[in-house]
Formats: structure tokens, sequence, C-alpha cells
């Protein structure tokens, strides 16, 4: 229960009996809550419908507890929360209500712990408004606050569809920026794939084939009866022809190949077996 004191006599007054205060004591001009101290004028205070504990006010250093009227964890407000909202919307849409109920409605938002529930409403209703015997108005209110709470849940419903695709847009846009990242790392690998020397470029260049034949003809001319085993040519043949930047390969297996391309495909060598001997 919230408690005020009239700033015109400083007497204690419930929630419930402001009005009822306001209308003997002529010099109430204002009224403050006991437990947070906010000061309100005329009929504000009806809004004022939870505040902060003993706990929080007296051990503001130590309490880490959730605010009365606060989300509770995650941002989330708690059943009774969200229907104590709803009820406060009740007075500020009576307008929308059928005008015998409009008053019930405001001195609703006047009383704590309004049930949630149709048959424990109604009996609190008829209780607390001493409404007992007039069904139709209680079912009158109830009807409204349901309606009110529909409302709310159709707004809150469209809200976490709208957040749901939401996520999936971003879900989305992620998977398509990694699958696009995924293509250009592919594209680029292909794109130096293709421009890495492969064995037939590194081998043979067309434009050293010549200049290459010329050094193994020379190398061959010097040897006993023109001719050399492939290993003691290759030996022979690979530093001169890096020197000269004939060949630009690096490993033994390229030169190999290159070697063995370039007296193949030259009719100035016959190869036999594992001999080469330079034509006549």
């Amino acid at each position: 229960m919230v408690f005020f004191v009239c700033e015109g006599c400083n007497e204690s007054i419930k929630k419930p009996q402001v009005d009822k205060h306001a209308a003997r004591c002529s010099s109430c001009y204002a009224v403050t809550c006991v437990d947070c101290n906010v000061t309100f004028h005329g009929d504000d205070y009806r809004a004022h419908t939870s505040c902060i504990s003993e706990a929080e006010r007296y051990e503001r250093t130590v309490y880490r507890g959730v605010r009365k009227g606060e989300k509770g964890k995650g941002g989330k407000q708690t059943p009774q929360e969200a229907w104590n909202a709803i009820v406060e919307e009740a007075r500020e849409r009576k307008a929308e209500a059928d005008g015998s109920i409009r008053d019930y409605l405001c001195q609703l938002c006047d009383c704590e712990n309004v049930p949630r529930k149709e048959k424990q409403f109604k009996n609190f209703t008829s209780n607390s408004l001493r409404l007992r015997g007039r069904e139709r108005e209680v079912g009158m209110m109830w009807d409204f606050l349901s309606k009110l709470r529909a409302e709310k849940n159709e707004v809150r419903e469209a809200e976490k569809k709208k957040e749901a695709e939401e996520e999936e847009k971003k879900k989305a846009m992620v998977k398509k920026e990694i699958e696009e990242k995924e293509a250009k790392e592919k594209e680029e690998r292909e794109k130096n794939k293709r421009k890495a020397p492969s064995d037939s470029t590194a081998v043979a260049p067309p434009d050293s084939s010549s200049a290459a034949v010329k050094v193994i003809k020379k190398i061959l001319k010097s040897s006993p009866s023109n001719s050399l085993k492939l290993k003691s040519l290759r030996a022979q043949s690979h530093a001169k022809l890096v020197k000269k930047d004939i060949y630009k390969g690096e490993d033994d297996d390229s030169f190999k190949k290159y070697l063995k391309k370039i007296v193949k495909g030259s009719d100035k060598f016959k190869l036999d077996a594992k001999l080469v001997t330079l034509n006549d």
C-alpha cells in the first residue's frame, strides 16, 4: 500500500483515502509519497501505483534488487506489473468505456494488487468498490480491461514477430556476407593458381627453348663422341642454363622434365634410352 503525507496538514493518508482527505482539508494543495519523497499535485498521485521498497530507501549502498514498478530480470514485466499497467491505461482511456463504469475504472487505479483472473477480479471489485449486486457494471469493467489486455497482447505479438523477422534478416545478411567472402577468396585462389607457373610453363618457356638448345649443343660438342648420359648432361647444363637466365625453375624434378622436353623437342639431339647424342 502506498502512503502519502498531506503538504497542508502533514497527516499520513492511504492512497484510496487521498480524495476524501482533500475534500475536507482546505490546506491540502499536494501530497508527498512517504517512500520516495516525490510530491504530487492535483490528481497526479493516481499514476503513482508502485514505489521503492524500504530496503532501497534505507540501504541504498548495499541493496541491488529490482525496484517496484520497474521491469524485472531481463527487462521483462511480471504478469502483475503488466496487469497494473492495463488498469492504469483503463483510466486514461475511460472515454471509450460505458459511462456507468468510468468512475469505477478511476477508483480501481487506487486499489492495490487488482486480481488478473475473472472470478477473483469480480469478487475483489464487488467488495473494494462496493458493487455487490451490480454484476452488470462489474462484468463491463472486466470486459473493458480484457479488451485492453487483448490489444496489448496483439501489439506484443506483432513486436515479437517483427523482432523475429529482423533477426532472420540479420542472420541472412551475415550468411550472405560469409558466402560472398568465401566466394571472393575462392576466386582469388583460382586466380593465383592460374598465375602460378605450371610444370609446362616453368619447364619450357617458348622464348627460351632455342637458347637452351644452343647451350646443350655446345656441351655435347665438347664431349667424347658428341654424347652424354642424360644424368651427366643434366648436371653440366643446369648451372649454365640458370646463370644465363634461360631456366627459371627451382626443384630438380622440374629441371628433369624441362631438359627432357628440350632434348625430345629438338631435331638436333637423339635420345636413346638415357644417352643423349648430337645429331650430325
